[in-house]
């Protein structure tokens, strides 16, 4: 009888060392797995949002030329660009705005009003917006995923902005537009 006991001690570490590594690879696929559920169950939305802003008349033109909407003497008319993009998988539902309150735009400017509202899928129906003395106000309302919801708003002097939103589980992200804004 020949009995190697280095030989039972290697084939018993290699035993242990095959169970741990199968075992540690369990608990990572578990890991991996209950990662993956709670992902798709609660999925997080994202807001996307761009405030550019150009001179209504180019400088040049400024002293020779009066500007007036509705009556209204503009002083230096600019038309402001708010454009929101959901690039995320799933809808920003209307219910995700808590309490209805919708997303404000401050512009900070004397005089504001809502020229246009262009969607992208054209078939996408854009949040409702009203101006509401110098902020644009935008929904409640569905914002699809993958759309493009652009407002353009006529103000009087060189707006600033700032945005304040109560949209539940969505992250809300300002972006630099890439290119300046042509009329």
């Amino acid at each position: 009888m020949y009995d190697d006991l280095s030989t039972r001690t290697v084939a018993s570490d290699s035993f242990y060392a095959a169970d741990t590594l199968v075992a540690a690879a369990g608990v990572v696929a578990a890991f991996i797995g209950i990662w993956a559920v709670l992902h798709v169950a609660h999925p997080r939305r994202r807001l996307n949002y761009t405030v550019s802003h150009a001179p209504l008349v180019p400088d040049a033109a400024a002293g020779s030329l009066e500007v007036s909407h509705n009556g209204t003497a503009l002083v230096d008319p600019h038309v402001v660009t708010v454009v929101l993009h959901n690039p995320g998988r799933r809808d920003i539902a209307s219910s995700a705005f808590d309490r209805g309150e919708p997303i404000r735009v401050r512009l900070g400017v004397p005089y504001a009003k809502l020229l246009t509202t262009a969607s992208h899928p054209s078939a996408a129906q854009a949040p409702p917006a009203r101006v509401q003395g110098s902020e644009l106000h935008i929904g409640p309302g569905r914002l699809g995923s993958g759309t493009t919801i652009t407002y353009r708003v006529l103000v009087d002097s060189v707006p600033g902005h700032e945005c304040r939103h109560s949209l539940l589980d969505v992250r809300v992200e300002r972006t630099h537009a890439a290119t300046p804004l042509a009329l």
